[in-house]
């Protein structure tokens, strides 16, 4: 047997989140069809993030066992046949047999797409949150600085950390860029909790306008009180850019700001 990492990008709009369901289209199950059919044998995959509902990626990993001697040159090309126009495995890499794309990613790195202009454009809608308020972008920066490093992050988990699970993550970067005529809320992490990064972006932003102060962000982490954090916010927004495992980036010590990787392609398996 053979174990595959595939590196797959989609557009989350009209799915119900990555993990199968089994009343809803789910991008796990989407995948695991069309491998089932392009292979020959029934898929099952393991994916990095469990990403919810809306969110999209440029580069979620998973990984499968299949018998299959197709060559990996073949496989995103093949496997893409029998998947739906928003989603499509970019590249495929042969791993040790025991490679998990969960317990083996180091980091996970999500971008979130803030569009604050007075007249959003209509077709970015899917793929972003539409403010028509503008953002300090240095203050928000400024914020964000507390988040760097491990601590415990209950303030910003939707329901609390599972059941004998911990709330303490290590932020690897977490900062704000411009990007075209949008605002990028960027952070890596080891891991996030569920909906981890939709609260902190919807708090960044109440102190880009100004709404609370720079030190709101490190007076939430103290008070480990999910109540203040206030509404998540959107899912369209929120997309998975990249997966670091040992052979595609290094990971920065916590207090660090991290590697740039802003000119390479998010997501690659190289």
């Amino acid at each position: 047997m053979r174990t595959l990492a595939l590196t797959v990008a989609y557009d989350g709009t009209d799915w119900a989140g990555f993990q199968r369901q089994s009343a809803l289209p789910s991008i796990q199950g989407a995948l695991e069809e069309a491998l089932s059919e392009a292979l020959r044998h029934p898929v099952a995959v393991l994916g990095a993030g469990r990403t919810d509902a809306g969110v999209h990626a440029l580069g979620q990993v998973v990984s499968l066992r299949t018998a299959n001697p197709i060559p990996l040159e073949r496989v995103a090309r093949v496997v893409n046949r029998w998947l739906p126009p928003s989603i499509r495995v970019r590249r495929a890499r042969e791993c040790p047999s025991g490679f998990h794309a969960r317990l083996d990613a180091r980091y996970r790195r999500y971008w979130y797409v803030v569009q604050a202009a007075r007249r959003p454009d209509p077709l970015r809608g899917r793929f972003s949150w539409q403010v028509d308020r503008p953002l300090d972008v240095a203050v928000m920066n400024a914020a964000l600085r507390s988040l760097v490093g491990r601590h415990d992050f209950l303030a910003f988990c939707h329901e609390g950390p599972p059941p004998g699970g911990s709330a303490m993550r290590t932020v690897q970067r977490a900062l704000v860029h411009r990007w075209r005529d949008a605002v990028i809320v960027d952070v890596q992490a080891d891991a996030f909790l569920r909906q981890m990064m939709r609260l902190l972006v919807a708090n960044v932003v109440q102190v880009g306008w100004g709404d609370r102060p720079v030190s709101w962000l490190a007076d939430l982490l103290q008070g480990r009180n999910r109540h203040p954090s206030g509404m998540a916010a959107p899912s369209t927004g929120l997309i998975l850019m990249r997966v670091g495992y040992a052979w595609n980036g290094n990971v920065p010590e916590a207090g660090q700001r991290g590697v740039r990787t802003d000119e390479e392609l998010p997501g690659e398996i190289e």
